[in-house]
């Protein structure tokens, strides 16, 4: 009998039973995009640099596409220098990356992974280094212009900060010698283009037992988070609104009427009420990864979540980010060459790009399918993808099935190779895949003259190359049903 698997508009799920896994709904998508073309997987597209290297071997700790006024606009970073000793702060200058002269104000802070935050004209700083448990020093630039003093005098220190309405809002601080893990501080309204700081009145607190350890704004509510709760503010009424928190600030983003973030127990989306955890087809990778270390962006209806390298399913996976697609809901994920350190959503004429700071002092700018030049490498390094596509019973759960014949259909397919395998051992793990072969037309026909057969039959695919990508639409498998069962070895009374 024929039975086709032409259907992938399902999220990859590595949580599921395989006699439950849908029909449209592939096991692994590592490196393939389901939500481009609706029902097809494509080769993920690559990245490649901005700019020159901004401090060869260094991480990038920052990360910000500053817009001073409609005109003018900075991708600002920050940096270890070359000795280790002090943070840099600098801009992309038309393709060199130039450092802004910050005088002695964060030497000894090399570390220190810094929040930035436009207001009034300019840009204002804050961060903290877990290494040597120290506060940045609080700054603000315009143009290239750095101050320790202007709009800044008696700003407290903080590890986040944002703008809300007419204000600034910094948490988690540190003022004259005391940790206010807990605190809020907010500026004045602007007067004549500026700001000031009253620590002593204008401040918000959280339970004093948490701390903060995000901040974001939606609905026209300030959220802050603790790793436990989540409390709003509208300028005058400040209360705690439900009880799910933030593992990590820079996984708060906003979609729309959505905020998505992450904590120790998934990633959440709320469009003001109580959240709901979508995490649960790819929950493994955050729970075997660090979710205090995750960071995320959102560009083109996708939340791309950093992981990192993580084990799942007894497979390693290098520098991966957990994709989900806001419309479709369908959740993805993808290894890189580079290890990422920062997302930045970059303004590019009207076009969103994402930009990654990486480990060793550069940037990297992610491409696009729908790009003229397609960028079909990691910054010239090839990209391996992997999927496994739904295992397949036919509602026949104890009976032995076999495979004659497969056809596979592909567009621009170089590359690609197939395999398959029949599962009838007690763990996946001890039934290895059989080669079908590479894809190289349209239509692809493969017979299989293998005896093996058992319950569960499943159709994988991998590439690995600076080819562009690859369009997959499925395939038919022409299966046999034996009639020969499982015998019971069990013994009965």
């Amino acid at each position: 009998m024929l039975v086709p698997q032409l259907n992938f508009l399902g999220s990859a799920n590595l949580n599921l039973n395989p006699f439950l896994q849908p029909e449209n709904s592939p096991v692994v998508l590592n490196g393939v995009v389901p939500t481009y073309k609706l029902g097809a997987l494509l080769k993920d597209v690559g990245y490649s640099q901005v700019g020159d290297a901004i401090e060869a071997g260094k991480p990038v700790t920052g990360h910000f596409d500053f817009h001073q006024s409609p005109t003018v606009q900075k991708e600002l970073v920050t940096i270890n220098n070359a000795a280790g000793t002090n943070l840099v702060l600098a801009y992309n200058n038309a393709g060199t990356w130039t450092d802004i002269n910050i005088s002695t104000s964060w030497d000894a802070f090399e570390d220190c992974k810094v929040e930035m935050a436009g207001f009034i004209g300019y840009c204002f700083f804050v961060g903290y280094d877990s290494t040597d448990n120290v506060f940045l020093p609080v700054g603000s630039l315009t143009g290239t212009t750095f101050s320790t003093s202007t709009n800044v005098t008696s700003m407290p220190q903080a590890k986040y900060i944002i703008r809300y309405r007419d204000r600034l809002y910094i948490a988690h601080c540190f003022y004259s010698g005391t940790k206010y893990e807990f605190r809020v501080y907010f500026s004045s309204i602007p007067s004549a283009g500026a700001i000031t700081w009253t620590p002593a009145s204008d401040f918000l607190d959280v339970d004093f037992g948490e701390q903060i350890t995000g901040l974001s704004t939606n609905w026209d509510r300030l959220v802050v988070f603790t790793e436990h709760n989540a409390y709003m503010y509208d300028q005058s009424i400040w209360k705690q609104a439900f009880a799910y928190g933030c593992s990590a600030h820079r996984t708060i983003q906003n979609h729309g009427p959505y905020m998505i973030w992450a904590n120790y127990d998934g990633v959440w989306m709320s469009t003001g009420g109580q959240p709901q955890n979508i995490a649960g087809p790819v929950i493994d990778f955050i729970r075997n990864g660090s979710p205090r270390d995750l960071f995320a962006t959102i560009v083109d209806e996708k939340y791309v979540l950093y992981v990192g390298t993580v084990t799942v399913d007894s497979i390693t996976y290098s520098n991966c980010e957990l994709v989900f697609d806001v419309p479709t809901s369908i959740w993805y994920w993808r290894e890189n060459y580079d290890n990422f350190t920062t997302y930045a959503r970059y303004n590019n004429a009207g076009v969103m790009e994402r930009h990654m700071g990486c480990t060793d002092g550069e940037v990297m700018k992610k491409g696009k399918h729908s790009d003229t030049t397609l960028i079909s490498s990691d910054d010239g390094q090839p990209i391996g993808v992997n999927f496994e596509l739904p295992p397949i019973h036919l509602s026949m759960f104890d009976g032995f099935k076999g495979v004659k014949k497969l056809i596979a259909y592909a567009k621009k397919s170089q590359g690609l190779k197939l395999k398959y395998r029949i599962i009838d051992r007690n763990t996946t793990a001890l039934t290895p895949y059989m080669k079908l072969g590479e894809l190289t037309k349209y239509v692809n026909s493969f017979d299989i003259s293998s005896s093996e057969s058992g319950v569960l039959i499943q159709v994988a695919g991998s590439e690995y190359s600076t080819n562009e990508y690859f369009e997959f639409y499925g395939c038919v498998l022409d299966i046999i049903k034996e009639s020969k069962v499982y015998a019971s070895t069990q013994k009965h009374n």
